[in-house]
């Protein structure tokens, strides 16, 4: 088992595990295996709906795998946990940063292998921030410009956008999120509080984001509990939503993550709830899945109410 025990010195430090989890790919059987897994993990906090965010380029890097095999094991893997125990999977793909240094699949390719597998990948990741902290608006221009490109071809293919933003750099990675890629959810977003203006907007607008407490925690990006502003976004009507970000890295679980918010943070049992269906409307699903997950998931609460 791999995981993060105390909180990193940087988000460089929190991540290298992930070249040890990546020789896990070793083929299609054993990327079919993984994702299989993953499904089953969260079957047992009793999820209902998951999506699943990937990295194909990455997976098909340590052995140099043909990328629509990577999605072909990965697909195989959740089809058959879904079949095993009623649990509805979709997937999210990203790129690789700095693909180019590392010779791994272009965000383009993965784009483009992702439009082949539209049956389970219902959005795209990207990053209006580098994992030294600097926002979207200062990196190079060429950059910038492949970025805004593939997040058009994003959006023209039917595809939702979700970008990381807001985690190491300030509030304006999450601005530059908004304006220049689209997004229609932010990765963490956390540093929205240090810009009254960015955080209105949010709110206003009605931006998910993607909360990921023990992950912020343990990558070392906020250095206590006390100190993490999800209660400072909640009061001030932010759309969030709870997630695990790497489960295993982060030793943590969505039942876990809930937890923390009421021992931590008092949360109440309404709130909860209000969390648990901002999901159901923050998500990647169309309306009238939407829908009828959400019935789903108020029948749930209603019997849970009246026991």
């Amino acid at each position: 088992m791999i995981e993060i025990d105390k909180p990193a010195s940087d988000l460089h430090q929190f991540l290298s595990p992930l070249k040890i989890l990546g020789l896990c790919f070793c083929n299609k059987k054993a990327t079919a295996r993984v994702a299989y897994e993953a499904v089953e993990d969260a079957v047992k906090e009793n999820v209902k709906y998951l999506e699943l965010i990937i990295g194909p380029a990455f997976e098909a890097s340590f052995y140099n795998l043909p990328l629509e095999e990577v999605f072909k094991g990965i697909v195989e893997g959740i089809k058959k946990a879904e079949e095993r125990y009623g649990i509805k999977v979709n997937l999210i793909a990203g790129p690789t940063f700095k693909w180019k240094e590392r010779k791994a699949y272009s965000p383009l390719q993965v784009l483009e292998m992702s439009l082949k597998f539209k049956e389970k990948v219902v959005g795209f990741g990207l990053s209006s921030e580098t994992k030294e902290g600097m926002p979207f608006s200062s990196w190079p221009k060429e950059l910038r410009q492949e970025y805004i490109s593939l997040a058009r071809k994003v959006k023209e293919h039917g595809l939702s956008l979700t970008v990381h933003a807001g985690e190491i750099s300030d509030a304006q990675s999450v601005m530059d999120a908004i304006k220049y890629l689209e997004a229609d959810r932010i990765g963490h977003g956390i540093r929205s509080t240090e810009n009254s203006k960015v955080l209105k907007y949010i709110v206003e607008k009605r931006v998910p984001l993607e909360i990921c407490v023990s992950s912020n925690i343990k990558s070392g990006v906020v250095k206590s509990l006390k100190e993490h502003p999800i209660r400072k976004l909640w009061k001030q009507g932010a759309l969030i939503t709870i997630n695990t970000d790497d489960p295993t890295l982060c030793k943590t679980t969505s039942t876990k993550e809930y937890e923390i918010l009421i021992r931590k943070f008092s949360f109440s049992y309404f709130e909860l709830k209000k969390l648990i269906l901002n999901a159901v409307t923050s998500s990647f699903l169309d309306e009238k899945e939407k829908e009828c997950l959400n019935r789903k998931i108020q029948e749930y609460f209603i019997k849970l109410e009246n026991r």
